[in-house]
Parts: structure tokens; C-alpha cells; sequence
């Protein structure tokens, strides 16, 4: 490989042979120029976000029959619809007319789409169903049924909604995987329902920043975030540090923060936890101070608590690292309560999650500007920069812990980097599948 060649200056198979030379991640080394390429990025677009599972929003963001989001799936604009029968249904966000954005406001409640083009109408089931001066323009001609949305494929995990574009797609529960013992702690220990719709901004940061970040980096806690021990929120430094770290098949990975002598949830509903919880995971609950995870390729977690009003109070949330550019994302916020807690505890719930980890939040801008430096630097073109290492062995010399209750591979406290090895093994995994793909094609 010619190293004074740019990436940009390779062919397909050029650039997934100087990946797979380049990219370690048994080793713990992961090259700098893969957080800011654009020919690195156009394969991600085409080898992860076009064929995996992809977060789309929660069922209680469409609770009602008529209720719609608007959403994008791997920068392709959806509806997302509760049909008049109770059915949730996704269509690609075009006119099967001439090809106009049928849908642009964000959430609502509609039985039918009007296209603001021509007038054609949709059911929020799909269906055409009205065309303006059918009869005396077309006559018989025009095959309604012919022209219903196109639908998109989507599936449901214990309310929340997520789809692909991918024509095959394995299914969600087998893509969650083991995963989805720990998944179950942030999104169903209760019913849980998303307050207000999700909060969304802009960075200048490459996606995988965020990813990466969640996955399994407690360390950085203790520096990027270490204003939390200075105000007297946590006991020291290495608070971040006690817990575990788990990381699954599939890129999934999550650091589990415990114990925890502060029963941080709403004691009430105890009764709700045990019948929807595993004791094994309850178990977990019952000792929590915080768990933060990454569900492969960009959506993360976090369940937190801080005290309000004299009380420690938890908070959940979810965020997408929607990409952008090689260079930009969105950041989709959603945030996330129990449905049976009081309405007292929701808004304490809310205020943990605002003053802390909201886009305003004090700990949220801390990460926001690392992402946005670090992207910046990755950029680079210099040879020195496209050759630079970054460094993922924390942990490697470590052996997972064997009687932990939940499944995957466990790492007896925080500060390890095994889940991030995960995560880009995974990444290096797709990647090569398209080259393996047009090798079987041919």
C-alpha cells in the first residue's frame, strides 16, 4: 500500500485492505482518520446505516390512532403512523405521485396525508385514497392501489420502534441479542413513556464520537466531567470507576455503575420492577447509581441520578448520533419516565435530567466539546495525522469475571476499553461484508 496515497485516492478494495490493515481492535489500535473520512464515511452509509436495525422513536410518542412522528432512517425522511385500526405502520415520506415530501411537520395527529404538490391523499394506513378531479382527468384509468406509500420495514422491542432499509434483515430480537437483559433495565424495568418530543441539535463531530464515548468510557469521568466531584455531587474521582462493563455480540456495550447505598427510583414501584425484571436483573436495579451503553451502530443510553430537593432522583434518557457529514450529526435526545411514577417524581425526573445531561445540560456541553475537538483534529491529512494511532488497550492484559449473573462478556469494574475493542470489531465486520458481497455476486 502506498502510503503517501490518500484515502479518497483508493479504489473500493484499496480502502477496505488499508482498513483491515490498519484497523486492530484486538490489539486496542484504532487509526485517527476513520473519525473524520469522507470515503470512510460513505462506506458506513452504505455497509452499516443502509442494512442494519436503526432507532426510530418509542411507542408512546404515537399512543393514540391518528398520532404520527416524522423520523429520519439513514437520512431518508419516514412517517411513522398509529393506523385508524391501531396499527404502527412506516412509509417512505415521498408522494407516489411526483415524488414530494407528503408529511413535514415533526409529530401531529392525522387520519389522512394531503401531498401539498397536486392534493393526493393518503390514509395513515398507506393508501391513496383521494385524488382532486380523479373522475374527469383520469377516468378509469388510475390503479389506486397501485400507488399506495411505499411501506418500510419496521420492528418493535417492548415499545421502542426501530427499522432498516435492508430488503433481508435479521431479526430485531436476534440483532439485540444478549443485549437486551441489560437493554431491559433503561427501557422496560417499568412502563416507560417519552416526555415531550426529543430534543435535537447540531455538532460539528463525527458520529462514531458519541458511539464511542457511551459504549464504555467511564474514564474520561473523572477529567472531562470533573466539576461533579468539585460541586460535591459524587464522593471523589473515581466514583465512575465501580461497577462493571459488558459488551455483547453485535457492537453492543454498556458500563453498569454499582452499588449503590441510594435507591435512586420510585419505591412504589417496586411491585411494577419485579414483574417486568428478571431477579437477576432486579437484582441490578436494586443496586444501580448508573449505567451509560451504546446499542449498535449509534444509539446510546443513560440511566443517572442526582439529587433535587433533598431527594436522589434517577433519569433516563436516550440519544441518537444521527449522521450528517463526515464532519457534522444531529443529536436526538429523548427523555424517558416511568408512566406510574407521580407526577411529582416525573417532574424532579425531568429536572435531573435538564440540569445534568439535557443538550443544556452541565455534563452534556462537557462531552459536546470533546466530540467536536476530536473530530476536528481526525480531519487532518497530514501523513502524521493519517498514520496516528489511537490507543484502546486499557484492559487487555484483564480476564472477564465468570459468575456474573447477566450474559455477554463482564469486566469486574468501569475502567477497561473491551467494549470499544467490541464495537469496532463489529464495525471492521460490516464493513468488510459489502466487499464479501460483491465477491459472491460475481
Amino acid at each position: 500500500m502506498n502510503k503517501t496515497k490518500l484515502v479518497s485516492e483508493m479504489s473500493r478494495n484499496e480502502v477496505l485492505d488499508h482498513i483491515n490493515e490498519t484497523v486492530c481492535p484486538e490489539e486496542g489500535r484504532i487509526p485517527a482518520f476513520i473519525l473524520g473520512d469522507p470515503t470512510i464515511y460513505k462506506l458506513e452509509e452504505e455497509q452499516i446505516f443502509m442494512k442494519t436495525w436503526l432507532f426510530l422513536g418509542h411507542e408512546s410518542e404515537i399512543a393514540n390512532k391518528g398520532d404520527y412522528i416524522t423520523r429520519d432512517l439513514a437520512g431518508y425522511s419516514i412517517i411513522i403512523a398509529k393506523d385508524d385500526e391501531g396499527t404502527i405502520r412506516a412509509f417512505y415520506n415521498m408522494c407516489t405521485h411526483r415524488g414530494m415530501k407528503l408529511c413535514r411537520a415533526d409529530h401531529g395527529n392525522k387520519k389522512t396525508f394531503t401531498c401539498p404538490y397536486h392534493g393526493f391523499n393518503f390514509k395513515n394506513n398507506g393508501k391513496l385514497v383521494g385524488v382532486p378531479l380523479q373522475k374527469e382527468i383520469y377516468g378509469d384509468t388510475l390503479d389506486k392501489e397501485k400507488m399506495s406509500l411505499h411501506q418500510v420495514t419496521i420492528e418493535t422491542y417492548k415499545g421502542c420502534i426501530f427499522g432498516t432499509w435492508n430488503p433481508d434483515p435479521e431479526p430485531l430480537s436476534d440483532f439485540l441479542g444478549d443485549f437486551k437483559f441489560y437493554w431491559d433495565l433503561v427501557i422496560c424495568r417499568a412502563e416507560m413513556v417519552v416526555l415531550g418530543p426529543p430534543q435535537r441539535y447540531i455538532i460539528h463531530s463525527h458520529w462514531k464520537t458519541g458511539a464511542d464515548n457511551f459504549v464504555g468510557d467511564s474514564y474520561h469521568t473523572m477529567v472531562t466531567h470533573g466539576s461533579i466531584a468539585q460541586l460535591g455531587m459524587v464522593p471523589g474521582p473515581k466514583y465512575s470507576k465501580k461497577g462493571v462493563q459488558v459488551h455483547t455480540e453485535n457492537g453492543h456495550g454498556c458500563n453498569i455503575g454499582m452499588p449503590n447505598p441510594i435507591y435512586a427510583f420510585p419505591e412504589e414501584l417496586i411491585p411494577e420492577y419485579k414483574e417486568n425484571l428478571s431477579p437477576e436483573q432486579f437484582e441490578i436495579i436494586s443496586n444501580l447509581k448508573n449505567t451509560n451503553g451504546n446499542l449498535f451502530p449509534n444509539l446510546s443510553f443513560l440511566v443517572s441520578h442526582t439529587e433535587i430537593k433533598g431527594q436522589h432522583i434517577s433519569n433516563t434518557s436516550l440519544r441518537q448520533w444521527r449522521p450528517v457529514g463526515p464532519d457534522k450529526m444531529e443529536v436526538i435526545t429523548w427523555f424517558l419516565v416511568e408512566k406510574h411514577a407521580s407526577e411529582d417524581w416525573k417532574r424532579r425526573s425531568r429536572e435531573s435530567f435538564v440540569l445534568t445531561f439535557s443538550p443544556s445540560g452541565i455534563f452534556e456541553q462537557d462531552d459536546t466539546e470533546v466530540f467536536t475537538d476530536i473530530t476536528a483534529a481526525a480531519k487532518g491529512i497530514l501523513p502524521q495525522i493519517r498514520e496516528m494511532n489511537l490507543n484502546y488497550t486499557m484492559g487487555l492484559h484483564r480476564e472477564p469475571l465468570k459468575d456474573f449473573p447477566g450474559p455477554g462478556v463482564v469486566y469486574d469494574d468501569k475502567f477497561t476499553e473491551a467494549s470499544h475493542r467490541n464495537y469496532y470489531k463489529y464495525w471492521l465486520e460490516l464493513l468488510n461484508r459489502g466487499r464479501k458481497e460483491t465477491e459472491d455476486g460475481e
